[in-house]
């Protein structure tokens, strides 16, 4: 793979998070969780706008943004916000695992990893900030 793909995947990563928390966020009743969240979604952004300004993306939002929001519609039909935290840790816990995979089995360069590395640790943070909601 190209380091521009290992960029295409961090930033698709992030999109998915964003898009996620946008659509399950009015689900969540507790207010705590609901400002854990959304500050979740505010450290995403950031890392994804510093992507932005270093390099180019080819991602169709679009498709990735229907897809998403038709599965988390289905699993949220009857829900609660526990079901919602464990949600939300899956999903962020499977980002961590593709993001180490991607670092202990390709060649990224040396800003890049930092960029993945950065998005490791806020994502090791909210899943600790969801454990006590599940």
């Amino acid at each position: 793979m190209k380091q521009e793909d290992y960029r295409e995947k961090l930033f698709d990563g992030l999109n998915m998070g964003i898009l996620a928390i946008d659509h399950i966020i009015d689900k969540i009743e507790n207010q705590k969780l609901r400002e854990i969240v959304f500050h979740q979604r505010e450290s995403y952004s950031k890392l994804k706008d510093k992507l932005e300004h270093l390099y180019s993306f080819r991602t169709d939002e679009v498709k990735n943004k229907f897809m998403l929001e038709s599965m988390i519609e289905m699993k949220t039909i009857k829900t609660n916000d526990s079901k919602i935290a464990k949600m939300l840790s899956e999903g962020t816990h499977q980002a961590i695992l593709e993001s180490c995979h991607i670092l202990n089995h390709h060649h990224v360069d040396s800003l890049l990893r930092s960029h993945f590395k950065e998005f490791e640790t806020i994502s090791m943070e909210y899943i600790e900030k969801l454990k006590c909601y599940l």
